[in-house]
C-alpha cells in the first residue's frame, strides 16, 4: 500500500439505509487520520493525504506498540473536560511542533479506529468488513 492512501468519505443521505450488511460509525469532532506503522517509525496521514505526524506525535509514539505493516483508519480526537473538543483538535492540527507538545501534555490525543486497512501480512481492504 502506497502513502498516501485514499480514504472512504461519509456521504450525507436523507435516510439511513437498512439491511443486514450495513454498518455505521459515529462521526466524531476530530481529524480524519490514517496511522501507518512502518518498519522503524509511525507516520500519520490526514484525509487530504498530507503528513500530519508532527502535530499528533503522541499518537505516533503510541502507534509504535503496533506491529510494522499495520495501517489503521480513524479519527484523531482530543478530550477536554470529559468531552471530545473540536476546538482542541483544530488547535493541535494547526500548531507548531513546540506548541503541539505543550497541547499534548495537557490533553493527549486519542485515535478512534474504525477500520483496518493493512496488517503485517498485507492489504486487507478487499476483505469483508465483518
Amino acid at each position: 500500500m502506497e502513502f498516501p492512501v485514499d480514504v472512504a468519505l461519509a456521504e450525507l443521505v436523507p435516510q439511513l439505509p437498512t439491511g443486514p450488511r450495513w454498518w455505521y460509525e459515529v462521526k466524531l469532532d476530530g481529524h480524519r487520520t490514517v496511522l501507518w506503522r512502518l518498519a522503524e517509525t509511525v507516520r500519520l496521514q490526514a484525509r487530504s493525504g498530507r503528513d500530519v505526524t508532527t502535530p499528533w506525535m503522541d499518537l505516533a509514539v503510541a502507534g509504535m506498540a503496533l506491529s510494522p505493516g499495520v495501517v489503521l483508519d480513524g479519527e484523531a480526537v482530543v478530550v477536554v473536560d470529559g468531552r471530545v473538543s473540536f476546538e482542541a483538535a483544530q488547535a493541535r492540527a494547526a500548531s507548531s511542533p513546540a506548541r503541539s507538545r505543550e497541547l499534548a501534555a495537557r490533553h493527549p490525543a486519542l485515535l478512534i479506529v474504525w477500520d483496518v486497512l493493512a496488517l503485517p501480512t498485507g492489504d486487507v481492504r478487499g476483505r469483508p468488513y465483518e
